[in-house]
């Protein structure tokens, strides 16, 4: 299975989040904002991420931005309870693979982590 970073400022969605993919057999690494996301990336390495928007310190987008301005392919799936459709284009933009609706579901985030880990573009969730 794959080892995934989870970056969310809520607690309870990380928990949450970091229990499904655990029960799925995936291993899991917990970053509380983009900062400690980005510091998590360079430490260990995981083969996905499942990121908040809406964080303190460097949210969502800022944390994409200077993942892929260090030229990281990295896969990353949004997770988010409301997105706009400007936010959905930038994302789109940066490279997401994928987005599941915040509170995050096992039946729609698992297949989404493993469609990213696989490679497959945004284009092909839809």
């Amino acid at each position: 299975m794959a080892r995934v970073l989870v970056v969310d400022d809520s607690r309870f969605s990380r928990n949450m989040t970091a229990r499904i993919l655990r029960e799925a057999g995936h291993e899991v690494i917990e970053a509380a904002d983009g900062e400690c996301g980005l510091e998590a990336v360079r430490e260990h390495e995981p083969d996905c991420v499942v990121l908040d928007l809406l964080m303190p310190i460097l949210d969502g987008t800022g944390f994409l931005n200077r993942l892929r301005g260090a030229g990281s392919v990295l896969p990353v799936v949004v997770a988010t309870a409301d997105i706009q459709t400007s936010t959905r284009l930038l994302c789109e933009e940066l490279g997401v693979s994928g987005f599941v609706n915040k509170p995050v579901r096992a039946e729609e985030l698992c297949p989404c982590i493993e469609r990213a880990v696989r490679g497959s573009s945004v284009g092909e969730l839809r």
